[in-house]
């Protein structure tokens, strides 16, 4: 009788639906916010926050920023770094056009008048957004719910994604976290043939590029490439018919269209922007081979795949073939075993798809290492070679290497109870195969990294010269470490798929040791990526110096140059200073040749520029290295003179310097706070002056030629680079006042006695600025290679330089109507669609009469 009733409350507690069962989604989302609140407690529950170089810098724009849309001026250009520069199309700043993302941030600022809504808020949120879209985009593809479970989970914690927010890398991280979505909407548009999916996707890669990172989204593209000819094969062999494929290639290439369409407000005033830049002005037209595949990933560097610390964890240990690396390109064992399952288990065509991405993706990231792909890519595929960094392809490589995991484990679960059968013997077979030789070859190179120390000790010292001994020591326990982690990961995945093999495990309990040893896994090596510090710290770092208070107390807007000095990237800017340095991915072209020129932005061994060390040299003094000071007379003239009149060309009235003094008698000692020195230069010339003459050159290294010649005087002498329209005469008479310094409009009054060439002291851009004498417009000359002039008949004249570039207002409208245009096709695909599926009348109809 007992028995009877214990079976019959065991039958009904079986068939009894959990919570996972009816609430699978919100199951899941809490299960992530809750991981997420435990790795991130820190930063939502600490009062802490990340302080990272790259952070600082997007910190230091802020003020300009806000200091300009208080002012009721919509920021495009900026004076504080690199004697100016356009904000908005180089992507320094973009403030308030990615409406959905300003919305948000609108309602967390909102909330946090009387809620304690941390800084991370709104990251957080977009990792648990990212989870959902990974799970979602899984069950799309007919993936169980463990399974996509699993692809969510292990996603938000990859340590690539932990640190793009960590490093403040923010605009890759929101720009990858949509990948999913659009990869979801692209295989329902494949499937239904359906505007509505267009719509929608066509939406959400504008809303992706309104994230502002366009390299994030061109691998995007790639991707999507990539799925569409793999789709097409597939569509091919089974029905012979281009028709499908034609419309497939019709609605991809329309969406990209108009989502590329929709982010007008912002890519037409980049693309205006780069043929003036460094990504654009150069040798066919983009950056510098060199410079953009620094950071190619070598394929030695595949071990970190799993042995994250082979190459050292990253910072002072890492020894890898990049310049530096902050963490290693790690996804997980277990991520790494079931993503060959699929190709033994389910050979459709998501399989070969992420397959294919996955595999073209690691050969892209090789960049110069694997030159016979990346050079013609670099060479002929449209804006790639406007992109460093080739291993950030990484970021779809991960993506598609989980949706393989999630496919490798759904496909495990389904054949599961199959494989009794002896009809699935060989499948069976050669999963127990795949299994073997996996946990072999991570035995093999674990094993290596325990047993061959000397071996591996050398290897990094040949790569690294700089690592000291105690460095290399401490990469080395690091990869050992690592090296019994991987060997215990990869016996328990073996173990545990073992037994599911041999039916001694269900593919429930599976997946959940699966899912719980896979997070593990990279949440142990993500974390050590967490190292957020107090507010407090943030606030210091930009703290006030003495040397700021004195320079902004002289109320007027000359320029700085840090010559030697600990601040970093733009921290000035945040000061509201301009300064003739700064740090830019996309900076003028003409400006980063004078820098190469005059070397103020390098450093020498000892660590001073070119401007610095001619005044002095590091050598032995009684058996001491120590700084000597070189008496100006035995410096060079020429140098001592390009550099001068670079500065009093570039109106550069105050450097800063730190305990080496300066001692030319150009340079009058105004300031000095324990090391902090601030020297003013006496012979600056002002914003706008007059020369007497000029002389017509053309090319640049004959322009910098003239201007290195010692007897060059930027306030007698201008080089142009068109002939002049008039001859010029010297007159003592010719004065000119700066009656207004606004961020989009300069405006002078000028008393001119003789025909003159009027000098501003402002980076020459053609597209945008315009200059207005009286009220006519005037032609701007390029002039001293990165300044503008205007040339002046006797008289008095108010002259205008104004910046308005046609590029903003026609993206603008163009993102306008596109939109209009989408959400108009969503709304009638939408109101359509419900017809279809409810009958003629949609259910909210009213009835007639009501």
């Amino acid at each position: 009788m007992v028995k009877e009733k214990r079976k019959v409350r065991e039958k009904t507690q079986s068939n009894t639906p959990s919570f996972w069962s009816k609430h699978p989604l919100l199951t899941f989302v809490i299960i992530a916010f809750v991981l997420l609140l435990v790795f991130y407690n820190q930063l939502m529950l600490g009062n802490k926050t990340f302080v990272s170089p790259d952070k600082m810098s997007s910190k230091a724009v802020q003020p300009f920023v806000n200091d300009a849309l208080n002012k009721g001026i919509f920021p495009l250009w900026c004076p504080y770094i690199f004697g100016g520069m356009p904000s908005f199309a180089s992507l320094l700043s973009a403030p308030r056009v990615n409406v959905p993302d300003q919305t948000a941030i609108k309602v967390l600022s909102f909330l946090d008048s009387f809620l304690p809504i941390p800084q991370f808020t709104f990251m957080f949120l977009n990792y648990l957004l990212f989870a959902v879209l990974m799970y979602a985009l899984m069950r799309s593809l007919k993936v169980n719910r463990m399974a996509a479970a699993l692809a969510g989970l292990v996603t938000i914690f990859l340590p690539q994604f932990t640190a793009f927010t960590a490093f403040s890398h923010n605009s890759k991280f929101v720009a990858s976290v949509l990948i999913p979505l659009i990869f979801m909407l692209t295989y329902k548009m494949f499937q239904k043939k359906s505007l509505l999916y267009f719509s929608l996707l066509a939406l959400t890669l504008g809303f992706q590029m309104l994230r502002a990172h366009v390299q994030v989204c061109y691998y995007t593209y790639l991707m999507l490439g990539v799925f569409f000819v793999i789709n097409s094969v597939f569509e091919w062999r089974q029905e012979k018919s281009v028709k499908n494929i034609s419309t497939h290639l019709v609605l991809l290439g329309g969406a990209v269209v108009a989502g590329v369409l929709l982010s007008s407000v912002i890519y037409v005033s980049v693309f205006d922007y780069q043929q003036f830049s460094i990504r654009g002005a150069g040798a066919g037209n983009g950056l510098d081979f060199g410079y953009a595949t620094n950071w190619s990933f070598h394929p030695i560097e595949m071990i970190t795949f799993l042995i994250p610390s082979f190459m050292g964890y990253g910072g002072a240990t890492y020894w890898g073939k990049m310049p530096f690396a902050d963490y290693p390109y790690y996804f997980g064992i277990f991520v790494f075993l079931l993503a060959g399952i699929p190709f033994i288990l389910k050979r459709d065509k998501i399989t070969w798809s992420m397959g294919f991405v996955s595999l073209f993706a690691l050969l892209v990231s090789f960049g110069k290492h694997f030159s016979i792909l990346y050079t013609p890519m670099f060479k002929f595929l449209p804006f790639f070679n406007k992109f460093r960094v080739p291993s950030m392809i990484h970021i779809i490589l991960d993506i598609a290497l989980v949706i393989l995991a999630a496919y490798g484990l759904h496909a495990l679960m389904e054949i599961g109870p199959k494989l009794s059968d002896k009809k699935y013997a060989s499948i069976k077979k050669a999963l127990n195969r795949y299994l073997v030789i996996f946990t072999s070859v991570v035995a093999v190179l674990a094993l290596f990294v325990l047993l061959g120390k000397s071996v591996l000790l050398g290897m990094i010292a040949d790569a690294r010269a700089n690592l000291d001994a105690a460095q290399r020591e401490l990469a080395y326990t690091k990869a050992v470490t690592d090296s019994l982690k991987a060997i215990v990961f990869a016996g328990l995945g073996f173990f545990i798929i073992a037994q599911f093999l041999k039916n001694k495990l269900s593919g429930r309990n599976l997946a959940i040791f699966i899912i719980i040893l896979s997070v593990i896994d990279v949440w142990m090596v993500g974390s050590k990526i967490v190292n957020p510090l107090s507010p407090s710290s943030e606030k210091m770092y930009f703290a006030e110096t003495p040397a700021v208070k004195f320079i902004k107390s002289q109320n007027d807007n000359s320029r700085i140059f840090p010559v030697l000095d600990d601040k970093s990237g733009n921290w000035y800017m945040y000061h509201l200073l301009q300064n003739i340095q700064g740090y830019s991915a996309a900076k003028l072209r003409i400006y980063q040749d004078f820098l190469n020129e005059t070397g103020f932005d390098s450093r020498d061994q000892a660590g001073l520029n070119p401007f610095l060390s001619k005044y002095w040299r590091y050598a032995m003094r009684d058996k001491r290295p120590t700084w000597i000071p070189v008496p100006v007379q035995q410096i060079d003239p020429k140098n001592l003179s390009f550099h001068a009149s670079m500065l009093d060309m570039l109106n550069v009235k105050y450097i800063i310097n730190s305990y080496l003094p300066i001692n030319d008698p150009r340079y009058r000692q105004v300031f000095k706070e324990e090391n902090t020195l601030v020297y003013e230069n006496t012979t600056v010339l002002p914003k706008a002056f007059f020369v007497d003459s000029v002389v017509v050159l053309k090319n640049r290294q004959h322009i910098f030629d003239e201007m290195k010649k010692e007897e060059f005087d930027p306030g007698k002498l201008a080089v142009i680079e068109k002939e002049a329209p008039f001859a010029l005469s010297s007159s003592d008479g010719n004065v000119v006042d700066l009656t207004g310094y606004e961020l989009h409009k300069i405006s002078l009054d000028a008393h001119v006695k003789a025909p003159t060439l009027l000098v501003l002291s402002e980076i020459y851009f053609p597209s945008g600025w315009k200059a207005f004498v009286d009220g006519q417009e005037t032609e701007i000359f390029k002039t001293n290679y990165i300044l503008r002039s205007v040339f002046l008949q006797p008289g008095d004249h108010k002259i205008v330089f104004r910046f308005n570039p046609a590029s903003f207002k026609i993206g603008l409208w163009m993102s306008l109507g596109t939109l209009m245009a989408l959400v108009g096709l969503f709304g009638v695909t939408f109101f359509n669609d419900i017809k279809g599926r409810f009958g003629k009348k949609p259910p909210f109809a009213k009835e007639s009469g009501e």
